[in-house]
């Protein structure tokens, strides 16, 4: 456990591919119904989020791995399959942490990319040369 009282794996999984809480709201969709395939238009009907910004996340989950995706007859079908980047175990977590400990879940979410962004700012800052 860490210092937010998540696992590792779960600290990990946030750190590497999770950015909003839309984008948890879309993974424990598929997580949930697997083996079901979703496109975009009924992902977003399901959890009432606008079509294009769930496309969006959908996309980023198949480009980082956590998400299968065939064409399917009409659109592009998601689906969750577990695997070494996504394992059932945390995303079992991630859904208890999303019903349990929302408030730590979403700070956890946001904390990082105040860090990040201070590391690239931080990157820039001039420093006074030494003589």
């Amino acid at each position: 456990m860490t210092g937010s009282g998540f696992s590792d794996g779960l600290e990990r999984f946030v750190q590497r591919h999770i950015s909003s809480v839309e984008q948890v709201e879309v993974l424990l969709l598929l997580h949930r119904t697997a083996p079901r395939r979703w496109g975009a238009v009924a992902a977003s009907r399901e959890l009432r989020l606008d079509p294009v910004s769930v496309a969006r996340r959908l996309a980023e989950f198949h480009d980082s791995g956590v998400l299968d995706v065939q064409a399917g007859d009409e659109a592009l079908e998601y689906w969750y399959v577990a695997s070494s980047i996504a394992p059932d175990r945390t995303l079992g977590e991630l859904a208890t942490a999303y019903q349990t400990r929302r408030t730590s879940l979403i700070n956890l979410i946001f904390a990082k990319p105040a860090d990040d962004a201070r590391a690239f700012a931080d990157a820039f800052r001039l420093r006074k040369r030494e003589e």
